[in-house]
């Protein structure tokens, strides 16, 4: 596998913090997912014989942060819900790329430790969080932005379909939710979900997109910071919509990943789908103070009806506790740890 390199921008649209962040950091920084050796021969393949059937304008983000070089760095069961998700519970979650440590947790090790070490965080948000409910989630990142061509065209590969059933079937037994994570590139939102629907057709499997990697044809994902409309979320909403609508399926999460306003254009349009939990994911690493503000300014926005927030276990220099996240306002409906 070549050297693989992601660079992360965390915008910040706290005007109170600008003038700290300045005096602290500089330069852009970006990150760059590339991984080149995933196995893209039979992603589509069709689901077990059990599986149901398938019938913000820029304004203020000019704030930044040191460049990083990831090459360089390195339970009790919970059962799946068949009602609204996020009702009364919060998803916590690791993320990751089974094929590199480089992108998350999942890079790591193997399953079983990583769902022991998922669940005993999972449980110390139970102990904290009130009446809230939690339900662990395991966070693949499925179709992968690269940073060079791909014989798709699309700058794309795609974790294996028997690493993606790995998933499956141990999600499954374990009582947790799968998230299949896009990070769109040079293809479109609606291809990329119908190439994740045979999967997306089990109750315990949902849906994430990156706006970070979607880049039209004269860009290039990571080197150029991409983006989204509000007619690609509501696509990718009308969709799983109708999945579950067709398959009497429990509602769908959908999460999109933000730290710039510019990354959702026209977001105030996005709407809303009675069988679709969207989530708006602050996605960003940098120090508790920066994100905390980044994360109350994007749950305040019309769109972020629910709220999650993403921690770096290696590149948050103060990474927040369970106690830290329980005190954001409002109380993130998902924790994405990667």
């Amino acid at each position: 596998m070549g050297t693989e390199r992601r660079f992360l921008l965390l915008f910040v649209c706290a005007s109170v913090l600008l003038a700290v962040l300045a005096a602290a950091t500089r330069g852009a920084a970006h990150r760059i997912i590339a991984v080149t050796s995933i196995d893209t021969s039979n992603h589509l393949a069709a689901p077990a014989a059990n599986a149901p059937a398938l019938t913000i304008d820029d304004r203020s983000v000019l704030a930044q942060l040191w460049s990083t070089d990831l090459s360089r760095r390195s339970s009790a069961p919970f059962p799946v819900a068949q009602a609204p998700i996020i009702d009364d519970n919060q998803i916590i979650s690791y993320y990751g790329n089974p094929n590199t440590p480089d992108m998350g947790v999942l890079g790591t090790g193997d399953l079983e430790t990583i769902s022991s070490e998922l669940g005993a965080q999972a449980a110390r948000y139970d102990q904290l969080n009130g009446d809230m409910g939690v339900i662990p989630a395991i966070h693949l990142v499925y179709a992968v932005a690269q940073y060079h061509p791909t014989d798709n065209g699309l700058y794309l590969q795609y974790v294996s379909d028997e690493d993606v059933r790995r998933y499956l079937e141990f999600t499954e037994r374990h009582g947790m939710l799968l998230f299949l994570d896009l990070q769109i590139g040079r293809s479109s939102v609606a291809a990329e979900v119908r190439k994740a629907m045979p999967y997306l057709r089990y109750p315990q499997v949902h849906l994430a997109i990156d706006p970070e990697f979607a880049v039209n044809g004269s860009e290039v994902p990571g080197a150029d910071l991409g983006s989204l409309r509000a007619e690609d979320i509501d696509e990718a909403q009308a969709l799983l919509q109708q999945l579950v609508e067709e398959n009497g399926l429990p509602p769908k999460v959908l999460i999109v990943h933000q730290f710039a306003d510019s990354m959702l254009q026209d977001a105030a349009g996005i709407r809303p789908y009675a069988n679709v939990d969207l989530i708006i994911d602050m996605d960003g690493f940098g120090p508790a103070e920066i994100k905390r503000a980044t994360y109350e300014q994007l749950a305040a926005q019309p769109y972020a009806v629910n709220a999650g927030i993403k921690l770096f276990f290696q590149h948050d220099p103060d990474m927040m506790s369970e106690e830290d996240v329980l005190r954001l306002q409002p109380t993130p409906n998902l924790v994405i740890y990667q």
